[in-house]
């Protein structure tokens, strides 16, 4: 039996423990500061508010009422915070002492590392606290109720040791949550964060021509050639091509793209209305990840396209959706760049 500690009680951290339940294992999901109401729904029911299902054989606590002891008796940390709270979740382990512990982050993103460059939201936590960690990213096609209601859900594990990847995998994976361990750590957080900017493209080609009547063949053409430019920038970072045409990318553009923000987002923008329209209207007061990592990247973007590291020919769909969302101009699909 293991013991498993959750930092973040939004709906992946969460839906991630109901494998290991089922498995047999001890849950204890700490919230942060923006979780207290979640966190109290669970302590008085048991039931997780966004997932509506019973969190079984799991103790709920809000961030301050964690102990030392919690983390020295955790066999993993499952890092369930939003790309936001990366620093508040970096802060923390600094209060406590989690050398050589093991940790899955289910969170997507990245970040400009100190050298101005593009990098992975594990490097930034590894290099941001004063002892030794090992982290396993957790990628590929997963929506968190599915999971939650225990569907058939096929993801990857991911780390540059592939042994620990396979030891942590043993206490999640059952007949409902199938794991593949991988080693490429790169490839994989980068397709996990891209995959949502891309699938801002795919929900408008489910809109552009016609937004009465799904049309299949545009939106099958688009969805090739965002896996491949997605390769073209994995590679760029050293990352493996394999990652993009397999369930950190490609699988997971599938699922992201039908449902969920991003492809939404990208079904208004696909009806001809512009980013600021909708992020004030349809879609107001939520976050769309792929739009917030396209801000959140924007100048090193710019720069890398201005210095040749990317160019418009090879990423034609890319650069269009830096300019719909920083410039707030309607979407166009450049098929004659395709």
């Amino acid at each position: 039996m293991a013991n498993v500690l959750v930092i973040g009680a939004g709906v992946m951290g969460a839906a991630i423990t109901v494998p290991a339940v089922k498995n047999g294992h001890d849950i204890t999901i700490a919230g942060t500061p923006l979780d207290k109401e979640i966190i109290d729904k669970i302590k008085t029911s048991k039931i997780h508010p966004n997932l509506n299902i019973e969190l079984e054989n799991t103790k709920a606590i809000n961030s301050e009422e964690l102990k030392q002891d919690d983390f020295d008796i955790a066999d993993v940390i499952v890092i369930g915070v939003n790309s936001q709270g990366i620093d508040w979740f970096i802060d923390l382990l600094k209060k406590f002492n989690a050398e050589n512990k093991n940790f899955l982050i289910v969170t997507k993103g990245l970040y400009i590392n100190d050298l101005g460059n593009i990098d992975i939201l594990p490097n930034k936590i590894i290099q941001n606290i004063p002892y030794l960690i090992n982290i396993t990213a957790v990628t590929g096609p997963c929506k968190a109720i599915e999971l939650a209601q225990k569907y058939i859900t096929n993801i990857c594990f991911i780390n540059q040791d592939i042994s620990v990847a396979d030891k942590l995998s043993k206490i999640f994976k059952n007949e409902f949550y199938i794991i593949e361990t991988l080693t490429d750590l790169v490839g994989g957080e980068f397709c996990a964060a891209l995959k949502n900017v891309f699938a801002i493209m795919v929900g408008g080609s489910q809109t552009y021509y016609n937004d009465k009547v799904k049309i299949y063949n545009p939106e099958s053409g688009i969805f090739s050639h965002c896996v491949k430019e997605l390769a073209h920038i994995v590679k760029l970072h050293k990352g493996e091509v394999s990652s993009a045409y397999g369930l950190p990318g490609l699988g997971d553009l599938h699922v992201t793209s039908g449902t969920g923000r991003n492809g939404t987002l990208g079904k208004y923008l696909g009806e001809g209305k512009l980013y600021s329209q909708v992020m004030s209207q349809e879609l107001k007061g939520q976050t769309v990840e792929g739009a917030q990592l396209i801000f959140d990247l924007k100048n090193d973007l710019i720069k890398k396209f201005k210095d040749g590291t990317f160019d418009k020919e090879s990423l034609p769909i890319f650069f269009e959706l830096i300019e719909v969302i920083t410039d707030d101009k309607k979407l166009t699909i450049p098929w004659e760049k395709l």
